[in-house]
């Protein structure tokens, strides 16, 4: 087998980025292509509390996962770059086989 870089596992990088579950949340609650504020994705995800959403959105920024745009202090919304848009088909194929190993366990 071989690997892309031979001093970490293939996944290693990946796993990095998207480990979070909060990562996770915020992905799939965007994955549709929409921008929402921070409140709407508060609202959406709400066993979050606010200084853990609002950390994780600032390091899926700093990351390249999401753009925020700010069309003024109070009205600021985020949405997935094409980055973070590229996890989605990765994300889907990972939920797929842990659904296909929990039926074949």
């Amino acid at each position: 087998m071989t690997t892309l870089n031979t001093k970490q596992p293939i996944c290693l990088p990946s796993l990095k980025i998207l480990s979070d579950y909060w990562t996770l949340r915020i992905i799939d609650e965007l994955s549709d292509g929409d921008s929402l504020r921070f409140n709407e994705l508060e609202r959406k995800i709400d066993d979050a509390n606010t200084a853990t959403l609002a950390k994780r959105l600032k390091d899926m920024q700093a990351s390249g996962l999401l753009e925020r745009t700010e069309k003024s202090r109070a009205d600021v919304a985020y949405s997935l770059t094409a980055l973070g848009q590229e996890a989605i088909p990765l994300l889907r194929a990972v939920n797929h086989f842990s659904t296909a190993a929990k039926k074949a366990a």
